[in-house]
């Protein structure tokens, strides 16, 4: 053999050696990867097998019934000259209208207005005398209002009382004449609203003593806090309140009757309402002299603090929710 051809033949060979080891080493990685990819697949299995059940996260548990923020009730003391109307803004939304004021258009309604009131709920006539039925045709006649409370006690020398009376029931509005002890539910389990006093048998009479006697007398509870709304009843009726109620009449805050006079809000019934503030309808330069100097002087003995209508317009009085 030629040297060329030991040289192809040795380089040949060579290759061939080569050749052999590349798959020889081909060979050896494959098998290696296949054991470890094996080895792998066998590890996870045993981690996932093994690993410590971890619990989801769980829903946040669900309150029953829906939330609802608490809302305040707005009280106001509407100033309508010299005469009484007082508007109510329940939690639920409800409102409540007590008497309409002497003047049959221009205080009530300019509140209204203001106060985009097209619809009331709860309409209440305390007693049937002109300073606080008059502004209630008005209502009637360009409200929408679905209950109308009232006293079965007439006013023999009203016509404008008994035409009031006779539209509302041509409307087909309900009427309501509530009893001392009645608890009218406005909003029930929210506010307690209890009527202390009231003329819910038929009776007629002139006589002013005995119309503000009969006034509807309101104890309003919302919150722990109170307001009294004592219509025109006078001292003799006071005192058959506290004989009948005795603790029970006490309130945070006073509408006090009959305007001031002199014939209300006496020592005694102060002592036994307790209350913080007192608010006093009247209106300015009235030829009654309302309020009186001897009611002025009993309040301010009892330490509470007044607003008026003819001083300050009208007033309100807000109790907050929780």
């Amino acid at each position: 053999m030629g040297m060329i051809e030991q040289n192809r033949a040795a380089g040949s060979l060579r290759s061939l050696l080569a050749i052999s080891g590349v798959c020889a080493c081909l060979l050896f990685f494959l098998s290696a990867g296949g054991l470890a990819a094996a080895a792998f697949d066998n590890l996870s299995a045993l981690s996932y097998a093994d690993a410590p059940a971890v619990p989801s996260p769980s829903a946040p548990e669900l309150l029953p019934g829906p939330l609802r923020a608490p809302r305040a009730l707005n009280a106001y003391f509407i100033s309508v000259g010299q005469g009484d109307a007082e508007y109510l803004e329940l939690p639920n939304g409800q409102n409540v209208l007590i008497d309409g004021g002497p003047n049959p258009t221009a205080p009530l309604v300019k509140f209204l207005t203001d106060h985009n009131i097209t619809h009331i709920g709860h309409v209440v006539l305390t007693h049937p005398h002109l300073d606080h039925y008059s502004g209630l045709g008005y209502v009637f006649s360009h409200l929408q209002v679905d209950n109308f409370y009232d006293t079965r006690e007439d006013n023999t020398g009203a016509a404008g009382a008994k035409a009031l009376r006779e539209k509302i029931a041509a409307l087909g509005v309900n009427v309501v004449y509530p009893a001392a002890g009645d608890l009218l539910d406005w909003d029930p389990g929210e506010v307690a609203v209890k009527v202390l006093n009231s003329c819910s048998t038929p009776g007629a009479s002139n006589s002013g003593a005995v119309l503000n006697d009969c006034s509807i007398v309101l104890k309003v509870t919302y919150q722990d806090t109170t307001i009294l709304y004592s219509g025109d009843m006078q001292a003799d009726q006071e005192a058959n309140l506290i004989a009948a109620y005795g603790a029970e009449l006490k309130a945070d805050v006073l509408k006090v009757a009959h305007h001031g006079s002199n014939t209300a809000t006496s020592t005694a019934f102060l002592d036994m309402v307790k209350p913080k503030y007192a608010y006093i309808e009247v209106g300015a330069g009235n030829t009654f002299g309302f309020p009186a100097a001897v009611t002025l002087n009993n309040l301010q003995a009892a330490g509470v603090t007044v607003f008026r209508t003819d001083m300050g317009g009208t007033q309100e009085y807000v109790i907050n929710g929780r």
